[in-house]
């Protein structure tokens, strides 16, 4: 006859040894505690706004950046469509008279 396969037990190891801990008594919050929380998150606020003002900052400036690089891309297109003019021969064969 078969023996039959112990129970599997599901979790961790840790879990499985450690004991059940007595349910706690539920107290209620006391007003300076809950007032302590409040300040807290209030302050987690507070530096989350500051944080995104400074991101915006960035956004502009990287905005600023890329703006910037076009406007000089443009540029140096228009410096050498300039150059590439100069560089063609004068319609009819002429060259320009050189002083």
């Amino acid at each position: 006859m078969a023996e039959a396969a112990p129970p599997v037990m599901e979790g961790s190891p840790a879990e499985q040894e450690a004991p059940l801990a007595p349910p706690r008594e539920r107290r209620p919050a006391t007003p300076a505690a809950v007032q302590g929380a409040i300040e807290e998150v209030t302050q987690i606020i507070e530096t989350l706004r500051a944080t995104l003002d400074d991101m915006e900052g960035v956004l502009e400036t990287l905005e600023l950046a890329e703006r910037q690089k076009n406007a000089d891309e443009q540029e140096i297109e228009t410096l050498r469509r300039s150059l590439r003019q100069l560089h063609r021969p004068r319609e009819g064969g002429q060259h320009p008279p050189r002083h």
